[in-house]
Order: structure tokens, then sequence, then C-alpha cells
């Protein structure tokens, strides 16, 4: 039993550390920079870090969270204003891009090639259906690690519910998605964003990405 509980652990703490990801590279709201001057988001994410073992990292973290929370003096409208110039510059107004949002764009030169229609498939596979509505390509690194999150939370589910074969599945896919889409893919934004951002946020959720995803990359 503590072995399993053990396991549900990591399990919740790895979907929350994908999810809080998917709202980092995502273009920046309010939403974002109210967690982040409040210390929710950087408290969070220091706090799955630590659950699945990756002390380095919450030196980082903790000292971007001395940077803003509550701190930053020219208020929350100045702080989102960096943040979207600094998001903008690097994924949509530098020539050539310094960073790539999109699957696609990283891996075949630009959007909605296989790469994109090939994610796509592997979230009909899960039970997901994107509506007309939904703003987003599904081959954006945002989507795709909230799909991922989606996929560990199917896990869980699974595994407490005992439906072995539903846990099984889970984990396949996330397997398929971490090689053959997410991988090296995220873990190249991650080393481009902490190469060229002028954030601190960017250059902390980056370094966090790199390390997640840059073993699987290899």
């Amino acid at each position: 039993m503590q072995a399993i509980a053990t396991e549900l652990s990591e399990l919740e703490a790895k979907a929350g550390l994908y999810s809080l990801l998917a709202q980092a590279f995502n273009y920046p709201d309010k939403d974002l920079v109210n967690a982040l001057r409040g210390g929710e988001f950087l408290n969070a994410l220091a706090q799955w870090a630590e659950a699945l073992g990756h002390p380095s990292l919450l030196k980082t973290i903790t000292a971007c969270h001395k940077e803003y929370a509550g701190k930053q003096p020219g208020g929350k409208a100045d702080l989102l204003l960096d943040m979207e110039r600094d998001y903008t510059r690097m994924f949509f107004a530098s020539k050539p891009r310094l960073a790539y949002l999109f699957e696609s764009v990283y891996r075949e030169g630009k959007l909605l090639q296989e790469s994109t229609f090939q994610i796509a498939r592997l979230y009909a596979d899960a039970g997901l259906k994107l509506t007309e509505d939904f703003r987003l390509p599904p081959d954006h690194i945002a989507v795709e690690l909230e799909f991922l999150s989606f996929l560990v939370f199917k896990e869980i589910e699974g595994t407490k519910k005992g439906k072995s074969k539903q846990a099984d599945y889970a984990r396949e896919l996330q397997a398929q998605v971490i090689d053959e889409h997410l991988g090296a893919f995220a873990a190249s934004i991650g080393e481009r964003v902490m190469e060229h951002a002028r954030t601190n946020f960017y250059r902390t959720v980056a370094l966090i990405l790199k390390h997640c995803f840059s073993e699987a990359a290899r």
C-alpha cells in the first residue's frame, strides 16, 4: 500500500508540473500575473520540483519567487507588459524565430504538417476532441503539455480504481507523446528560451522544461 501511495504522490506531482508548464508557455495573461504576484504559481512549482526529487531547481525557483511575489515595483500592468513583450519577441517577432512554440515548425519548418496531425490523432485515441472554437493548433507546446498532464491523471484514475488496462494505456500514450513528439521539442524550447529570455520568469520555467525533457531528447 505504501508503494502505491508513493507512486500516486509522484504521479500527482508530475501531472501538476506539466500543467504549470503549460500555463507558463501559453500567452501571458492577468491570471498568470496574479498567480506570480500572489506567490501561488512559484510556490506550486517549488512543491512539484521537491516532490519529484529535483532539489537543484529549488534555488532558482526561490530566487524567482523573491523577484515577483508582491514586490514588482511597477505593478501588475507593467509586469504583464514585460512578459508580453518578452514572449512576443521570442516566439513571434524575432526573425528568425528565437524559439518555436509549434512542433510542426520545429520539426518540419512550417505550421500544420504531419506532426500536427499525428499528435491530434493521439488526442482522439485518448478520447479528447478539440472543439471548433479551440484557439491553438494541437501541436502548440502548451497544448501538448496539458495533454501529457491529462494522461498522467488518467493513469492515476486507473490506478486508484484498479483499472490496470486504463493505467497501462495512459502510460503507453505518455511514452509515445514524449518519445515521438514532446521530448526533443520541449528540450529545444527550454534551451533556446534559457538563452534568449530577458525576464527571470521565462528563464526559470525554461530551465525546468529543459530539465524535465532533456533526458528524453537524447
